[in-house]
């Protein structure tokens, strides 16, 4: 972490401490208060409505991205909540903060100054780039953002010489995961996929936006049957009323669009979820039917 990221978590924490000290919980409350937290969940009102977040729902646990990172946390260390990778160096903000690696911090692209972004580099030095080292152990909800939709997951668009907001970086009318960037034969969408990836597709390419189907939803008990993509298993889960039901729109440039009970319709395709520690569903994300 730069000395500058430093200094703002300290500060962040004491400041907080301070509060504390000084009154305690109720005092804590005030202080969020004023700084425009109407939902109280300790992250500005303007802050998180800049980010995509939800201002008027108390969602500092939440963790919107799926990088490893809670929302409030990614708000005390000056990081985007719905961008996994918020330096664009390849290297998740959740793993560059956990690494425990002064090689890496989430702020800067390429934190010793070689040339290398930091998702580029061998941290630990066992062959494996740091943006690859924990995609095998990855589910289909926490695999890479593919915000220009070409078939090459965000991390992977600096390894191709391709840009991860541009479908066609060099606009030669062929989409970067179609192009054969080293000219091996293989596609760039496919450059990454090994058998060890969870959301790889029955093709080879990379399906990360797509988890499943629904099977069937009960509206009486909330009872919901997911049939996943990876392992075509059928996953229950529980739906309550604190469920957040949204519609993907990455790639789009736009907020999550809201949706409800009644979109949880047989053969609606998900594209993520988020569960608590049993299965009680906080949060799911369908894909649009075009």
């Amino acid at each position: 972490m730069s000395l500058q990221s430093t200094r703002r978590v300290r500060l962040v924490a004491l400041a907080t401490g301070a509060v504390l000290a000084l009154g305690g919980p109720g005092i804590l409350a005030s202080a969020v208060a004023a700084a425009g937290a109407s939902d109280g969940d300790g992250m500005p009102s303007r802050w998180e409505t800049r980010h995509g977040l939800n201002p008027t729902r108390a969602d500092a646990g939440r963790d919107k991205d799926h990088d490893g990172l809670r929302n409030l946390t990614e708000y005390r260390l000056d990081l985007d909540p719905v961008d996994e990778d918020s330096d664009n160096d390849g290297a998740d903000d959740g793993d560059e903060v956990k690494d425990g690696s002064r090689s890496t911090d989430p702020h800067v692209r390429d934190t010793d100054n070689d040339g290398t972004r930091d998702g580029d580099e061998d941290a630990d030095g066992d062959g494996f780039d740091n943006e690859d080292e924990d995609d095998s152990l990855e589910t289909c909800l926490t695999d890479d953002d593919d915000r220009d939709e070409d078939g090459v997951d965000d991390e992977d668009e600096n390894e191709q010489h391709s840009g991860a907001r541009d479908s066609d970086s060099d606009d030669d009318g062929i989409e970067d995961g179609d192009e054969d960037g080293d000219h091996d034969g293989e596609q760039n969408e496919d450059e990454d996929d090994s058998v060890e990836d969870n959301c790889e597709a029955e093709h080879g390419e990379d399906d990360s936006d797509l988890m499943g189907t629904i099977i069937s939803f009960d509206a009486g008990t909330g009872a919901l049957v997911i049939n996943t993509l990876a392992s075509e298993a059928h996953l229950s889960l529980v739906v309550t009323e604190e469920t957040e039901i949204e519609f993907d729109t990455s790639g789009s440039g736009s907020n999550d669009e809201d949706g409800s009970a009644a979109d949880l319709v047989p053969g609606a395709e998900v594209a993520e979820i988020g569960m608590d520690d049993g299965a009680t569903l906080e949060e799911i994300e369908l894909v649009r039917a075009s």
